[in-house]
């Protein structure tokens, strides 16, 4: 069910307002939330029940206010309080993953080799605790990332990086990606202790990268290059 921006609002307030009182809603709380005349507010609110997203009934107070309006109340459907779970599963997972992305690159871009350990260390000590599909993949690209540079791989001449890069963003690439480089960092002895750290959650990634929305794919596929543009600068 598609809804304007408009319509999402009054089933915020409404199921916010639901969820405070514990009871069927009636349109005039919702307009004074909104600030707006309790016809504007009734009329929205019987189109959102046309759409399904709400439900509406007649309170019958003891003592009889008279036929009309005033006594239909309104109650979020189930399919609107999962909506505005998913909503702000939604937000979370784009609070999260803009936490990470703003350290790691900060962090990155100050040249500090410390400062690579201390993010690798942070994302393997993270990675058993629950994440969202992209927070997850975020995650266990940059470790891969930062294993490849301790490798003391020459990241400059990683042309096969490159090209995946470079290439419009998919999930196939993405998956390859993750092999490729753990392959070019495997001659090193401490990465190949580390392939079976990550052995436990290339499957993770897997299962979090076919799950990516496009938007998220995207976010990944451009942190992902952020990421290795920074670690393969001649500074390095």
């Amino acid at each position: 069910m598609k809804l304007t921006f408009r319509q999402k609002i009054f089933l915020s307030k409404l199921l916010d307002a639901y969820r405070d009182m514990k009871e069927p809603v009636h349109y005039s709380v919702i307009a004074n939330r909104l600030g707006l005349n309790n016809s504007t507010a009734y009329d929205m609110l019987r189109l959102l029940e046309k759409k399904g997203m709400v439900t509406s009934e007649y309170d019958t107070p003891k003592e009889t206010a008279g036929p009309g309006r005033s006594s239909i109340r309104f109650v979020p459907t189930a399919e609107t309080i999962e909506l505005f779970a998913h909503l702000a599963g939604d937000i979370r997972e784009q609070d999260e993953w803009d936490d990470i992305k703003t350290r790691v690159l900060t962090n990155l871009s100050r040249g500090e080799a410390n400062d690579y350990k201390d993010i690798l260390n942070e994302l393997l000590a993270r990675m058993p605790e629950p994440r969202s599909s992209l927070v997850r993949c975020t995650e266990v690209m940059t470790a891969l990332l930062l294993k490849l540079r301790e490798s003391k791989q020459n990241l400059t001449e990683q042309s096969s990086v490159d090209n995946l890069l470079k290439a419009p963003a998919s999930k196939l690439r993405m998956s390859i990606l993750a092999g490729l480089i753990l392959g070019l960092s495997y001659t090193d002895q401490e990465t190949q202790r580390f392939l079976g750290i990550y052995q436990e959650y290339a499957e993770k990634y897997e299962a979090s990268l076919q799950g990516l929305s496009r938007d998220s794919l995207f976010k990944l596929h451009r942190f992902t290059r952020d990421v290795w543009n920074i670690l393969k600068t001649p500074t390095f």
